[in-house]
């Protein structure tokens, strides 16, 4: 009995606070627990302890395994490259398809310039006073076919051509590309005869429109 209380202690739990911490190491029910609060209350600066006996211990956080971060790292690694890989095969393609683009371009304006001259030609074969202007208005139109030379299709074969691995090579193809298609944007942004050429008058045809479509999507693909 514990003196002043009216009540029983069992015999593994003894009031005193040196004999407390070896008994309470064991599971402790809820009728034990109850009596450890009655026995807390009893002395005094010992309750804390008491109370930390009966708390559920909580688990240490797992520091992060420095083998476990290199081997992540290493994992990473492939797949970081295999990415780069794919955003370089996704810019080749759209490249190619520009390519293609432009020499379809290029191939229909030759016809369709051709067709003008032919036009031109006809329209005024009878007309002695004005044939002197059809032949300047036709090599004119030989200079247009002189100006978007094949420069920039030879240019854009090498780099079509050029392994990705050889990025070295790839970019000054690719400087000297953007240097020719600057060269050809300006050339067709200030020819008044090709815009001229679109209003159809000798021929039913389109050439400075998509010339400069075909231009500007090439010089985007290679930015």
């Amino acid at each position: 009995m514990l003196h002043g209380t009216g009540l029983a202690v069992w015999p593994a739990v003894h009031t005193h606070p040196g004999t407390l911490k070896g008994s309470m190491m064991a599971k402790l029910d809820a009728t034990q627990k109850k009596w450890l609060a009655v026995l807390g209350s009893m002395l005094g600066s010992d309750a804390g302890f008491l109370q930390a006996l009966t708390a559920q211990p909580s688990a240490p956080a797992e520091a992060p395994s420095p083998a476990g971060k290199g081997a992540e790292t290493a994992a990473a690694a492939p797949a970081a490259a295999a990415q780069a890989e794919e955003v370089l095969q996704d810019r080749r393609r759209e490249f190619k398809r520009c390519r293609a683009q432009w020499v379809a371009v290029k191939q229909r304006a030759e016809q369709d310039l051709e067709k003008v001259k032919d036009g031109a030609h006809m329209a005024y074969l009878a007309d002695a006073a004005q044939f002197p202007k059809i032949v300047a208005g036709c090599k004119a139109i030989d200079d247009i076919l002189d100006n978007l030379d094949d420069e920039l299709r030879d240019t854009l074969d090498q780099y079509a051509s050029t392994p990705l691995r050889d990025q070295k090579k790839l970019e000054k193809l690719a400087g000297t590309a953007k240097e020719v298609l600057d060269r050809y944007q300006q050339f067709v942004a200030s020819n008044q005869l090709m815009k001229a050429i679109d209003e159809k008058e000798f021929a039913d045809v389109v050439v400075h429109a998509p010339v400069t479509k075909a231009l500007k999507d090439l010089r985007k693909a290679l930015a």
